[in-house]
């Protein structure tokens, strides 16, 4: 599951799981986790998660005599893959949350650092807390820095852009604020089935669901209820596929 996850992420997030890798091995932790997130983060010096955590106070030194405080050394000699912790894991898949919520068709650093700080509890929300760091000056500071979002720009007609066809303009237009809230139901609905991809079934599921949308649905017949029965009845190769076993 984290693989097909991976393939959405940056080359700049991707360095972030990397440098979180090395914290763990340089700690002998033997597993990644928030807290090694967190120091991959403020590694990737040129990145908008090191610019955001800097600029409240927060540096590497910092973040590493925390985690060595709270967490301590560790004893465990890592080869080969590291595992992530589930928390750790979670924080990936809410980084595809944060993603949609944004109306971005990536996963960055950005979106790392905003899934990490979503978190409840765990070692690196202590240490930001120690910091007195909340994770609602996090959140705002890194939308200040992203800026506001691009609104989709009038286009007269005429030839698309230059090395664009007119299907990839059409991919270019940015979801509203009720797509984006079908595609993060309909996203929810893939990651409880261990799927990364959100596949039509999950957005009929999302739709039918949904306040504004799903009451005009019922009106004409299809309830959850008719549609989860009509989906579970498909077979061939449009039927849900099953979730895979394992991340």
């Amino acid at each position: 599951m984290l693989v097909a996850l991976f393939e959405r992420f940056t080359e700049s997030a991707r360095q972030v799981v990397v440098l979180a890798q090395e914290e763990s091995r340089t700690l002998r932790h033997g597993y990644i986790g928030t807290e090694h997130l967190l120091l991959g983060l403020v590694r990737k010096q040129d990145g908008i998660g090191a610019h955001v955590l800097e600029s409240l106070g927060v540096t590497l030194e910092t973040v590493r005599g925390e985690v060595v405080r709270i967490v301590g050394v560790g004893n465990t000699e890592a080869g080969g893959q590291v595992p992530f912790t589930p928390e750790a894991k979670r924080v990936l898949e809410l980084a595809l949350h944060e993603s949609l919520s944004l109306g971005h068709n990536y996963i960055g650093i950005e979106h790392i650092l905003l899934a990490l700080v979503s978190l409840p509890d765990g070692p690196s929300v202590q240490i930001l807390r120690d910091l007195d760091v909340t994770p609602e000056v996090v959140r705002s500071t890194t939308l200040a820095m992203l800026g506001p979002p691009q609104a989709p720009r009038a286009r007269v007609a005429g030839p698309p852009q230059a090395g664009l066809s007119r299907v990839e303009e059409l991919f270019r237009i940015a979801p509203g604020s009720g797509a984006r809230r079908l595609l993060m139901t309909a996203a929810a609905r893939a990651l409880e089935d261990g799927r990364v991809m959100i596949e039509p079934y999950d957005l009929l599921r999302a739709m039918v669901r949904d306040p504004e949308i799903g009451p005009l649905l019922a009106e004409l017949g299809a309830d959850e209820t008719t549609v989860v029965k009509a989906l579970s009845r498909r077979r061939g190769p449009e039927a849900p596929p099953q979730a895979s076993a394992g991340g």
